[in-house]
């Protein structure tokens, strides 16, 4: 008969490891729900909250932040549930922890939300009146963590089947006139028109106000209303593995903007937004890294200076995905404030044109420096550089200065550039779209593509840039360089063709109206249909240097391009 003594005492022993971590697990779940004041831990259920996804908890968030006020800090905990909320304050020393499981859902009555103005700020989200769902005002060592989402409640405030629609006087100086933008297969990509006014909007969904010391950690934010994240005079900041996927459709729901903060770090975020991805106004000491962006606006945005003169500077992007997106990188000049010293490295850039009232046009990189709407005088952008970028755009890069701010030291460095043909390059290709500007002429306008078009600048350094082009492109794609109005440009080891369908004798490079230019290494591929290419054209250009195997191509013009 078989000995089985050897196999139940394994099964006993089994039993009794089995039994102990089950004891340990339970104690560990226990001590979670028993944990109290006490313990620096306040679970909002406890205070009034029920997270039936009905009621409005307001109150019950508010109690619990109280006593965790009181007890001089800790933890506000969200557990698994559905809370329906108008605006909530946070304070100093205080985590508003998120379980799994968890929704803060934004309530559909605007009036449950408070006035930005009565904290002493305003002009946070479209409306810039009302506040959103949470916001800490003059706090320190602040955070909300966790695995819970917060939901914007957006199909409450918009009419999602209904899209705004082109101006005439945004068709009035394009290529296309009055056929700009026509609604061809645009209306599902279009934004969509809201329901209240829009003052009356619930504000930004998360805004951090003149705090200190903050962590926003894990989170998930969704169906944002309104902007979905403000960093509004913060310093000492870490944005860490949060996740924004909103609704594309929705007007103005940026994913993390910030005014006026320094020394901010934002990491491992996954931002899908209808407006901006992240925003930067003012900001100094910001590294943005291993994050991804889709936009129907800007994948990254800085500038604009809606609300004052501050300058903007230092600041480092790293390890950065955007794709399908109007623009990828856009900065903007249009008020007095300088932004400098910005580095753009280890980027994959896909940008397409989209129908509808989103800014941008399709362009991987826009830089652009002129008056924005009531004012005159107009601050610098200066010593920017793109290293190691990978970028396919249905438009070219546009670098954008004016007489009254040149562009100052802008380099490129190991650059591989694909212009394509998209969907919409017929309803609304070949313009550029410089708003907001004071000048309506200047806002969107016809203007042939080329890969890279740089106008009032000092200080253009290119090398190791590859332009490539899809055959099918219209004749308006036409350079792979554009350069006018400049001083010392600096173009070494470039490789490109002229468009595929540009005129015969078209420039690969073409120069005007400049000063100090030095190219070498130029390496031509032929042009598509075998149309030839010259090198250069070059007009009204003094100290030009030429090192190039094709140096025989040059050809001086009476009259530029464009």
């Amino acid at each position: 008969m078989p000995d089985f003594t050897g196999l139940t005492e394994n099964c006993m022993l089994f039993r009794k490891i089995c039994f102990a971590l089950l004891c340990f697990c339970m104690i560990g779940f226990s001590r979670v729900y028993a944990q109290g004041p006490a313990d620096g831990f306040f679970n909002i259920k406890n205070y009034g909250a029920t997270g039936d996804g009905h009621t409005l908890d307001t109150k019950g968030f508010d109690n619990a932040i109280a006593a965790c006020v009181k007890a001089g800090g800790g933890t506000v905990f969200v557990p698994a549930g559905t809370f329906v909320t108008g605006t909530v304050r946070l304070y100093s020393n205080i985590n508003l922890q998120l379980s799994a499981g968890a929704i803060i859902l934004a309530s559909p009555n605007t009036n449950d939300y408070l006035l930005q103005a009565d904290f002493g700020f305003s002009g946070s989200g479209a409306g810039g009146k009302k506040l959103g769902i949470i916001f800490a005002d003059l706090a320190e060592n602040v955070s909300i963590t966790g695995n819970g989402i917060i939901d914007g409640n957006a199909g409450v405030y918009m009419y999602m089947d209904s899209t705004q629609v082109s101006s005439d006087e945004d068709r009035k100086y394009s290529r296309q006139g009055k056929d700009y933008m026509s609604p061809v297969n645009g209306d599902k990509e279009a934004p969509v028109m809201w329901k209240v006014s829009y003052n009356d909007r619930p504000g930004t969904q998360i805004i951090f106000h003149a705090c200190k010391k903050v962590i926003v950690q894990d989170i998930i934010i969704h169906n944002a209303n309104d902007w979905t994240f403000d960093l509004n005079a913060c310093d000492n900041v870490k944005v860490l593995g949060i996740t924004i996927d909103n609704d594309a459709r929705v007007p103005n729901s940026d994913g993390i903007d910030m005014y006026d903060s320094k020394n901010v770090i934002v990491a491992d975020c996954d931002v899908r937004v209808g407006d901006d991805g992240i925003a930067v106004i003012g900001t100094s000491n910001l590294t943005v890294t291993n994050c991804s962006f889709t936009s129907r606006s800007c994948g990254i945005r800085i500038g604009y200076n809606g609300f004052n003169d501050n300058d903007s500077g230092n600041l480092l992007f790293d390890n950065v995905r955007i794709y399908n997106s109007n623009r990828g990188i856009g900065i903007f000049q249009r008020r007095k404030g300088n932004i400098s010293n910005m580095l753009f490295s280890n980027m994959i850039i896909d940008t397409r044109l989209y129908p509808g009232q989103w800014w941008g046009h399709g362009e991987p990189i826009h830089i652009s420096a002129l008056p924005g709407l009531g004012f005159k005088e107009v601050g610098t952008i200066s010593n920017v550089r793109f290293t190691n970028i990978i970028a396919k755009g249905e438009e070219g890069i546009v670098l954008y200065g004016s007489a009254e701010s040149t562009l100052k030291d802008i380099s490129f460095e190991n650059v591989q550039l694909t212009l394509v043909k998209g969907v919409f390059t017929t309803v609304n290709g070949g313009n550029f779209d410089l708003r907001a500007t004071n000048d309506s002429k200047l806002a969107i306008f016809k203007h042939d593509i080329p890969g890279l078009f740089a106008t009032h600048i000092n200080g253009l350094s290119i090398k190791d840039m590859d332009v490539r082009w899809d055959a099918a492109l219209p004749a308006y794609f036409t350079n792979a360089v554009w350069c006018d109005n400049f001083k010392n440009v600096f173009i070494s080891r470039f490789t490109g063709s002229a468009g595929p369908n540009a005129a015969a004798g078209e420039a690969v490079i073409a120069l005007h109206n400049g000063a100090d230019a030095v190219l070498s290494g130029i390496k031509l591929t032929d042009g598509y249909r075998g149309v030839p290419h010259q090198l250069i054209l070059h007009e009204n250009v003094s100290g030009l240097e030429l090192d190039a195997p094709e140096a025989k191509k040059l050809k001086p013009a009476n009259q530029g391009k464009q």
